[in-house]
């Protein structure tokens, strides 16, 4: 049996770290929203063993590979011995803050999950999803989520319909020394959460991301974010922002054109550029 899973990026709206846990995980408070960025994801079965293959060379094709480990641990909690061969297509960037590596691992287990209905329940999946990645739950489910905790606490929120320009410098970010540079960082201005939430239950995400803010961005080193940012502004977006820890940046625009004008403008001074639209669901 072969299926194809569109694996679906995010982006963040806002992103702030709260706390530092019991675990040493740092908590967050961050609206995920998926977009019609994604890699496709191959799963064929029928033959013994687990492999995995990807487009990209430099990318890993073994346990250490999330798309991978998300494969094994659904084979182990099924008690099914592992017959599959799974193939990546990747067109969102590494690097980005833009979910790319779980949003595959999620299309990995909504893609076994279709070809063994019954094999595993939501709760298996979504516990095999955290176990794999903070943000593999979310690219599972999909659409316009607060995300909380770690990121498996989801709760519902209106979808936003938007156009949406994603911008990927050369720079890449590792999501470590993200980290590491807010552990360090002294005097941090948090965004007004409580007042983003209040507009964005609404459905007012135009008020709410007057709120918003990326605490990642807030320290981070990608030299050419604020002239990208600046361009999006002033070329019709009426929010941009950094994604994830980065190193991606978005805008969101009311008109496809004006988001492609955009592009136009931003093309030649960013390794990638594209142009998508929110979506309501995860991957697919």
């Amino acid at each position: 049996m072969e299926t194809v899973v569109k694996a679906y990026a995010k982006i963040n709206l806002t992103l702030d770290l709260t706390a530092v846990l019991p675990n040493k995980y740092h908590g967050i408070f961050t609206v995920m929203q998926s977009v019609g960025l994604y890699d496709n994801v191959t799963i064929k079965t029928g033959r013994e063993g687990l492999t995995l293959s990807c487009s990209e060379k430099y990318i890993p094709c073994d346990d250490r590979n999330t798309a991978f480990k998300a494969a094994r641990l659904f084979y182990e909690k099924a008690g099914i011995i592992p017959e599959c061969e799974i193939s990546i297509k990747k067109v969102i960037p590494s690097g980005a803050g833009l979910a790319g590596g779980s949003a595959d691992a999620a299309a990995v287990l909504k893609g076994l999950n279709n070809i063994y209905p019954g094999a595993l329940s939501y709760k298996d999946i979504m516990e095999i999803a955290l176990s794999v990645g903070a943000d593999v739950p979310f690219c599972y489910v999909g659409g316009t989520r607060l995300c909380q905790n770690i990121g498996e606490i989801l709760s519902f929120l209106p979808p936003l319909s938007a156009h949406v320009l994603i911008v990927k410098p050369y720079e890449r970010v590792s999501t470590k020394d993200a980290y590491a540079r807010f552990d360090s960082a002294e005097n941090i201005t948090h965004p007004d959460n409580d007042s983003f939430l209040f507009y964005a239950a609404q459905g007012d995400y135009k008020e709410a991301v007057k709120y918003a803010s990326n605490m990642f961005e807030t320290l981070s080193d990608v030299k050419s974010g604020k002239e990208i940012k600046d361009t999006m502004n002033e070329n019709g977006a009426w929010f941009s922002s950094m994604s994830g820890s980065g190193s991606a940046y978005f805008g969101l625009f009311d008109s496809e054109e004006a988001a492609r004008k955009c592009a136009g403008v931003l093309r030649s001074k960013a390794e990638s550029v594209f142009v998508c639209r929110t979506k309501t669901k995860g991957v697919e």
